[in-house]
């Protein structure tokens, strides 16, 4: 007798983990490489200080800025030494770029210098990124509910035949004229508020962050996360791949079987025969006894190795947002500071960290997924 762990969906299970932990290593190793190589160059692009040129930028009561001053240094340098024009000219913008590249280089500034990739900096990464995967996992856990509800609300509206509310207006208005017209402007208005919400949903996160920068306090994880879960398109298009997959089932065979066989197949809202509105929300518990709990369950069988897709979405879309709001303290805002200051093995640490959870969770969909198959697994 085989155990569980023979069968075919568990080796199939531990091949995957086993591409996942591999991808994890070879990404390492090359992001390793990266930061050596990108370490490496730009410590080789940081130019000394020339002593024979800082001599000069320490001379007292001089300021390099002011050009009487230029002028006085060069006339005192060609009366003390003999040297041509031209040499003056060089030694006077050897002095400026020094004096540039002492206001903006961070790393000749007081407190400024190189950070580097440390057990101090990765404590110091540590508490960020455990923010991180709280945002992480409920933008994902959110976009799953919402998206869920979404779905399985359009779904049964279309069986019960209902089409838009824009729809439903015009069909008002050419059956009833005027009078219907005035009558049910709330199918109208109904109709321009999701207008405005489908606006929303499909416009850039950095776009509604930085209009609502000046009127709301988006320094803040709650809208941090809100922010995520409703725009850049991933709820709607995260619901359209159920729905789609809801459409699919519905037509399957298995479906009129079950109707025939006396499976309650209406989709009424709180019919004694139909679906309670609860199901949006739990659908495997509240569709008990009807046919669209198979339908559910199938549909959500193949949905869920698509998550891994929308988990690179999400992650994404959580960089940026987080780049965009600017918010001290957060992981991303951090990778775009060092990245600013060159700080290439830091930064490249903590694209290495979000991989890593990316991953992380690929693996636990992946086991998730397993485990639904299990049922259907007849092995064993």
């Amino acid at each position: 007798m085989s155990s569980p762990s023979d069968s075919p969906t568990f080796r199939s299970l531990r091949r995957i983990i086993l591409e996942h932990l591999s991808a994890v290593l070879v990404v390492g190793v090359v992001l390793a490489a990266l930061a050596i190589l990108l370490t490496v160059v730009e410590e080789s692009r940081t130019q000394p200080s020339d002593p024979s040129i800082a001599r000069y930028l320490a001379i007292g009561d001089v300021d390099w800025s002011r050009p009487l001053h230029k002028e006085l240094f060069r006339d005192s340098y060609l009366f003390l030494h003999p040297a041509s024009e031209g040499a003056i000219d060089s030694i006077l913008r050897n002095i400026e770029e020094m004096r540039i590249r002492d206001l903006t280089d961070p790393a000749r500034k007081l407190g400024g210098e190189r950070k580097t990739l440390t057990w101090d900096t990765v404590g110091g990464l540590v508490p960020m990124y455990v923010v991180f995967i709280i945002v992480f996992l409920s933008v994902l856990g959110l976009t799953y509910v919402a998206a869920r509800a979404m779905a399985i609300r359009k779904f049964i509206l279309s069986k019960q035949g209902r089409s838009s509310y824009l729809r439903r207006y015009v069909a008002a208005v050419q059956s009833g004229g005027l009078k219907e017209a005035v009558v049910r402007l709330d199918l109208l208005a109904r109709s321009l508020m999701y207008g405005i919400a489908s606006l929303v949903l499909f416009s850039p996160a950095y776009v509604v962050a930085y209009s609502l920068r000046t009127r709301l306090d988006t320094e803040n994880v709650f809208f941090l996360i809100l922010l995520a879960v409703v725009t850049n398109g991933v709820l709607v298009h995260y619901a359209g791949r159920l729905y789609a997959l809801l459409v699919t089932e519905s037509r399957k065979g298995y479906v009129e079987t079950a109707i025939v066989k006396g499976v309650r197949g209406k989709y009424s809202w709180d019919h004694g025969e139909g679906l309670p509105r609860m199901v949006m929300f739990t659908p495997a518990q509240a569709a008990k006894g009807h046919v669209f709990h198979e339908i559910y369950m199938n549909a959500r069988l193949q949905f869920i190795p698509s998550m891994k897709e929308h988990v690179t979405f999400m992650v994404t879309g959580l960089v940026i947002i987080e780049m965009a709001l600017n918010i001290k303290g957060y992981l991303c805002y951090t990778l775009l500071q060092h990245m600013l200051f060159r700080e290439y093995d830091i930064a490249i640490a903590i694209v290495f960290l979000i991989f890593v959870a990316v991953k992380v969770i690929e693996v636990c969909i992946d086991v998730w997924h397993a485990f639904e198959l299990r049922k259907y697994d007849n092995e064993g």
